[in-house]
C-alpha cells in the first residue's frame, strides 16, 4: 500500500504492551504527515504481520484505502484490536464462546411485558416494551467517488472488500449473466445481469451464519450453473481475515443456503480458502483450510487462535460432504497460538484439479510451494511436491498462487511464487506438468521444467511481471488464465503506486499495474488498470483478490478487490504514445511501451447497490441531525450523507472516527490514529486541511482507530485520544493559516499540498499520560473512549483499553497542563476494553460504560454493561452492573436515549435496549440483518438511532414521541 504520510509509530508502542499482555485489518492508510513517530524496539512478529496485512500507508491512490503498513511504518491493524478487545485479557476467543455470545443475543427477547418493568411503571412500562419503528437503511447504496478523491481524477463507485467471485458457466445464454460476489464482511450477493451496463445486486447470505466469506464456486456437474457452494472465513494473509463456521450449498443459484455439517468439525475457527468439486462426481469435494480469526467482519469475535482449532490442510468428501477426511498437511507455524503469532504455514489457499484428470488434484500451501496427488503420473497415493517456493522461512509462510490449463496435449501451469519477508514476486510457467514430481522437483529445488518468465532488469520483457504484488502477496495474489487460450493469464496485486502519472517522486512507467495481462503465455504483459477514458481515465482499486472470466467472452473480466467489483471489457488498444512525455530514462520508456501497447477500452465500475461497505462509526450534525452525516470505512475512505441514497466519499484514505462542530458544522475526521483533516466548508472533497502535525510527531501510541469527539456546548473545541487525552479550541487550526499552508487535495502525494512552512494544528495534550504505571495497575496502551458531559463546560470521561476510566471536571482549564484527572475504575469493575461512554445529559457524574470482551475471562469480575456514578468529593464511584440477561456476548458501544431514560447497546449480532426502569434488555432487530454494530449514535436534536455496521453500511431507527407510549 501506498504510505503518503509516513505514520511510523502510530501504534507500536500500543502493540507491544498488547503482546506484553497477550492481546493484541487490508487496504492502504492514509498515514500521518511527514511524521517519524519512533518505531520502538518492539517490531515483533505481530508487528510485522500488522504492517504486511494492513496498511501500507495513509492514503493509497484511488480509494486511500487503510489497513495495511508499509515496512518500517508499524501501523495496528483496526481488525487485530478490535477483535482483541473482545478477548482481553485472554489472547483468544473460541468458536463455543463466540456461539454462545450469539445464542445470547438470540435470546433475548423481542419485547418486554409489564413483568419486566419495576413498581408502578409496569403498566405504563409495558407499552413500551418495544419499538414499533423499523430500521431504515441508508445506504450508501450508491457509493459514489468523486473524481477528486480517485487517484485518476475520474469519479467512480466503492463497495467493500471483495475476496472471491463466481460467474454462472451459462452466461451469455438466455439473455444473462449471473455473478456471485463473496464480501470479506458483507456476506453473499449475486447479480443476474453482471455484463449490463449497471447490473442489479441482490443480497443472497439467506442461511449463512457467518458475513465473512473467501472463496465461492459453481459446481461444475451441475450444467444448470444453480448449485454452488461458500466457504466462509477469508484466506488472505492479513489479521482481519476472519474465520467463519464451515462450508455452505446453495442448489437454487444462491437464494438460499443449507450448512454442510460435515465441513464444521474440521474448519471451524478456520476459514476456508479454497473448494473444488470433481466435475466427474458431485459428491467428491474438496476443500482448503486456512489460518484465520473470529471477530471483524463476521458473526462472531477473537484475535488469537483458539486452542483445539483444528490443523490446517486439505480436506476431502466422498459421501456429498457428510463427512470430511484430512488426507493432506504440513506444520503450520511454530509459534504458540497464544502469542499471536502463529501465522499462516500450512493453509491451503488454493486447489485446482488437473483439467484433463480430476483424479490428479494441485493445491497451493502457505510455506510451502505447490503439492499434487496423481496416482498416475507418480504410481501412489501421495501427495508430492511440484513447486518450492522461495523463502520456505518467511515469517508469514510465502504465499504461491497458479493457474492450470492444457496446451498442445500437456498440463500448463503458471506459477506466481512470493516473499513478503523479501518484498518480492517472481512469475514461473511450466508447459509440460504432467510429469512424474521427481521431473519437477528434486534435491529439495524446483528443476529446470520451470521457467523463470520475470526478470529484475528494467526494460526487459520479463521486468512487466517482475515483483507484481509489490511486496504484499500474501494477501493479494491472483493468478488467472483465460479458459480458452492457454497463452492469456492475468495476475492481481496490490499497486505500484509510485508508477502511477503523477506520484510524488515516481517513475511512471506503467498506469499502476495493479492487475497485468499477457497473449505470449507470460513473456511480458500489459496494463488493465487504467482504461482510456476521456477526459480522465477509469482505474481499479488497488488490492485485488480475484479475477473471474466469462464463458462466452473470456477476455471479459471481473475484477474482485478492496473497493469492489469492476469489469474490464473485451477491447484493448494501444495507448504507448503517451510514454514520450512521460519524461522516462530509455529503459523505463521501453517499460512503458510494453505495458500501455494494449489498455482497456473501457473499466466499469459495477458497485452502484454493491451494500456492503465496513463503517467504523457515525456522526450526525446537531444542527441537521438527519441530513447531514459522515462516517468513516475500513479501507474506502470517509463518506458523507445529505439525506439521499447516494453517498459521497468526502475524503479517501483509511476511514476512522469523525466529528462535527456542534454549531458551525466544521468537521474532522481521521485516517488511522489520530491523524487527520478538518474540513471549514462542509464535505466538500476539495477543502480538507491537513491540522494533526503535533499528535503525529509526539510518539504515543494509540489506538489503529482513535477516539475523536466534538465538545457538545464549547465550538471549536474537540478532544482526540493517545496516550493523553488532546485537545483543540479552534478546530485545529486558525483557519486562513490551514487553508493556505496545509490544505490536502493530492491523492497521490506523500505529504499534504500545502508549502509546510508551518505547523499543521495547534493540538495539545491535556494533564498527565492515562496509561502511566503512576495511576497503579493496568498501566499501558492508550486512550479508547472519550466522552463529554453536555450539561457543563468542564467535566470530560476518559477510557483506556486495559480497562482504566478516568474522569476530569476541568477539561476545559486554559492551561493545558492543569487539567487532572481522577481513576475511577477499581479491582472489582471489569479488566477489560471500555468499548463505550454515554454520559447523563443533566448530570455530569453520571454516565454508562460498556465493556467488550468476554465475562468467561474475567469471572471475578463479570459485567457487560454498568451504571456508573462519580462522587466529585470523594474521587470515587459506584458501579451497578446493567447487563441483566445480555447474556456474555462482547458489547460495542453504548447511548442514552435522555427523552425516555431507555439505554441501546450494539454487539456483534445487532441492537439491544432496556427501557427505562425495566430489569431486562430486548432485542431491536426489525429491519437491521444480523451484522455486527460498532457504533451507536442519538444525535442531539434528532430523535433518532444511528448504527455503523461493519459491512452493510448505515441504518437508522426513528425513535417516536415518548408522549405516544409507542416506544
Amino acid at each position: 500500500m501506498k504510505t503518503r504520510f509516513l505514520v511510523i509509530g502510530i501504534a507500536v508502542a500500543a502493540i507491544a504492551a498488547a503482546i506484553a499482555i497477550s492481546t493484541s485489518g487490508g487496504g492502504s492508510t492514509k498515514t500521518a504527515a511527514p511524521v517519524a513517530k519512533a518505531a520502538s524496539s518492539a517490531a515483533s512478529a505481530v508487528d510485522q504481520e500488522r504492517q504486511r496485512e494492513q496498511a501500507a500507508g495513509k492514503r493509497e491512490p484511488k480509494e486511500p484505502v487503510h489497513e495495511r503498513s508499509t515496512p518500517g511504518g508499524h501501523v495496528a491493524a483496526a481488525a487485530a484490536e478490535q477483535t482483541a478487545d473482545r478477548a482481553y485479557p485472554k489472547p483468544y476467543v473460541e468458536t463455543s464462546r463466540a456461539l454462545a455470545a450469539s445464542a445470547a443475543y438470540n435470546g433475548a427477547p423481542d419485547h418486554l411485558n409489564a413483568s419486566d418493568f419495576n413498581g408502578q411503571s409496569g403498566p405504563n412500562g409495558a407499552r413500551r416494551g418495544s419499538v414499533h419503528t423499523l430500521w431504515k437503511e441508508l445506504g450508501p447504496y450508491t457509493p459514489s467517488v468523486p473524481g477528486a478523491v480517485t487517484y485518476t481524477g475520474a469519479p467512480s463507485m466503492d463497495s467493500g472488500r471483495v475476496t472471491a467471485l463466481a460467474v454462472d458457466p451459462t452466461c451469455g445464454q438466455n439473455g444473462r449473466c449471473r455473478v456471485w460476489v463473496a464480501a470479506a464482511g458483507g456476506g453473499v450477493w449475486r447479480t443476474e445481469d453482471g455484463t449490463a451496463a449497471h447490473p442489479t445486486w441482490v443480497g443472497s447470505s439467506s442461511g449463512i451464519a457467518s458475513r465473512a466469506v473467501g472463496s465461492i464456486v459453481v459446481d461444475p456437474t451441475d450444467p444448470s450453473g444453480n448449485t454452488l457452494y461458500v466457504g466462509t472465513g477469508e484466506p488472505n494473509g492479513s489479521t482481519d481475515s476472519e474465520a467463519g463456521v464451515g462450508l455452505y450449498r446453495s442448489t437454487d443459484g444462491g437464494q438460499h443456503w443449507s450448512w454442510v455439517e460435515g465441513a464444521y468439525p474440521v474448519s471451524h475457527d478456520r476459514s476456508i480458502g479454497s473448494i473444488a468439486v470433481d466435475p466427474t462426481n458431485a459428491r467428491h469435494i474438496y476443500i482448503g483450510t486456512d489460518l484465520a480469526r473470529h471477530g471483524m467482519a463476521s458473526t462472531y469475535g477473537g484475535r488469537r487462535t483458539p486452542p483445539g482449532a483444528p490443523t490446517l490442510g486439505l480436506y476431502e468428501s466422498t459421501d456429498g460432504g457428510q463427512s470430511f477426511k484430512l488426507v493432506f498437511s504440513r506444520p503450520g507455524s511454530p509459534n504458540p497460538p497464544a502469542t499471536g503469532a502463529d501465522f499462516f504455514q500450512g493453509g491451503v489457499h488454493q486447489i485446482a484439479l488437473d483439467p484433463a484428470q480430476p483424479a490428479t488434484v494441485y493445491l497451493s500451501m502457505f510455506g510451502y510451494g505447490i503439492w499434487r496427488r496423481s496416482p498416475a503420473l507418480d504410481g501412489n497415493s501421495a501427495f508430492h511436491q511440484v513447486f518450492v517456493t522461495r523463502n520456505p522461512s518467511d515469517t508469514f509462510g510465502d504465499r504461491t498462487a497458479f493457474a492450470i490449463t492444457r496446451s498442445k496435449g500437456h498440463t500448463r501451469m503458471y506459477v506466481g511464487d512470493s516473499s513478503d519477508d523479501d518484498a518480492i514476486s517472481i512469475l514461473y510457467r511450466n508447459d509440460h506438468a504432467d510429469q512424474p514430481a521427481a521431473a519437477l522437483v528434486a534435491a529439495g529445488a524446483n528443476t529446470a521444467a520451470w521457467h523463470q518468465l520475470s526478470n529484475p532488469t528494467n526494460g526487459t520483457p520479463g521486468y512487466t511481471s517482475y515483483n507484481y504484488c509489490e511486496g504484499q502477496c500474501g494477501y493479494d495474489d491472483p493468478v488467472s488464465v483465460d479458459p480458452t487460450n492457454p497463452d492469456i493469464v492475468w495476475l492481481g496485486g496490490q499497486m505500484a503506486y509510485g508508477e502511477i502519472p503523477g506520484a510524488e517522486g515516481g517513475t511512471p512507467r506503467s498506469n499502476g499495474r495493479a492487475v497485468v495481462r499477457s497473449t505470449n503465455a507470460g513473456v511480458s504483459f500489459t496494463d488493465m488498470t487504467q482504461d482510456v477514458g476521456t477526459p480522465k481515465p477509469n482505474g481499479l482499486h488497488p488490492d485485488i483478490h480475484a479475477i473471474v472470466f466469462t464463458p462466452t467472452a473470456p477476455v471479459r473480466a471481473f475484477i474482485g478487490s478492496d473497493g469492489g467489483v469492476t469489469r474490464i471489457g473485451d477491447t484493448f488498444v494501444d495507448h504507448s504514445s503517451v510514454c514520450s512525455s512521460r519524461g522516462l530514462a530509455p529503459a523505463d520508456l521501453q517499460d512503458c511501451r510494453r505495458f500501455l501497447a494494449a489498455i482497456p477500452t473501457h473499466i466499469a465500475q459495477l458497485n452502484d447497490g454493491l451494500r456492503t461497505l465496513q463503517f467504523q462509526g457515525v456522526t450526525a450534525n446537531p444542527q441537521h441531525p438527519l441530513t447531514d452525516v459522515i462516517g468513516g470505512t475500513q479501507d474506502n475512505g470517509t463518506w458523507a450523507y445529505s439525506g439521499s441514497p447516494t453517498w459521497m466519499e468526502s475524503i479517501g484514505g483509511d476511514g476512522g472516527p469523525s466529528a462535527i462542530d456542534v454549531t458551525t458544522g466544521v468537521r474532522q475526521h481521521t485516517y488511522t490514529g489520530t491523524t487527520g483533516d478538518v474540513n471549514f466548508h462542509g464535505s466538500d472533497p476539495n477543502t480538507w486541511d491537513y491540522n494533526t502535525q503535533p499528535m503525529d510527531f509526539s510518539n504515543e501510541a494509540s489506538a489503529f482507530y482513535s477516539p475523536l469527539i466534538a465538545d457538545p456546548r464549547i465550538s471549536g473545541t474537540m478532544f482526540a485520544g493517545m496516550q493523553h487525552v488532546w485537545r483543540t479550541k479552534d478546530n485545529g487550526g486558525n483557519q486562513a493559516q490551514l487553508d493556505a499552508h496545509c490544505y490536502d487535495r493530492n491523492p497521490l502525494g506523500n505529504l499534504p499540498s500545502g508549502d509546510h512552512t508551518i505547523v499543521c494544528g495547534d493540538w495539545v495534550a491535556l494533564g498527565a499520560d492515562l496509561t502511566d504505571p503512576s495511576f497503579g495497575d493496568r498501566a499501558g496502551q492508550y486512550v479508547v473512549q472519550l466522552a463529554r458531559a453536555p450539561s457543563d463546560h468542564s467535566t470530560l470521561w476518559a477510557a483506556t483499553r486495559t480497562g482504566r476510566l478516568f474522569v476530569s471536571a476541568n477539561a476545559d482549564a486554559a492551561d493545558p497542563t492543569k487539567v487532572t484527572f481522577h481513576r475511577v475504575d477499581t479491582a472489582s469493575t471489569p479488566g477489560r476494553f471500555i468499548s463505550g461512554i454515554t454520559v447523563d445529559p443533566t448530570n455530569p457524574n453520571h454516565a454508562w460504560v460498556s465493556y467488550s470482551g468476554y465475562d468467561a475471562y474475567t469471572p471475578s469480575t463479570p459485567g457487560h454493561v454498568f451504571d456508573v456514578r462519580y462522587d466529585p468529593g470523594t474521587k470515587k464511584a459506584t458501579f451497578t452492573n446493567m447487563s441483566a440477561n445480555i447474556g456474555d456476548q462482547p458489547v460495542t458501544d453504548v447511548v442514552f436515549d435522555q427523552a425516555t431514560g431507555d439505554l441501546y447497546v450494539s454487539t456483534d449480532f445487532g441492537v439491544l435496549r432496556r427501557a427505562s426502569e425495566s430489569r431486562r434488555w430486548h432485542r431491536v432487530n426489525g429491519g437491521l440483518p444480523p451484522v455486527a454494530v460498532y457504533d451507536l449514535v442519538i444525535p442531539r436534536g434528532g430523535r433518532v438511532l444511528y448504527a455503523a455496521t461493519h459491512g452493510r453500511g448505515i441504518y437508522r431507527l426513528d425513535l417516536q414521541d415518548p408522549h405516544n407510549n409507542n416506544n
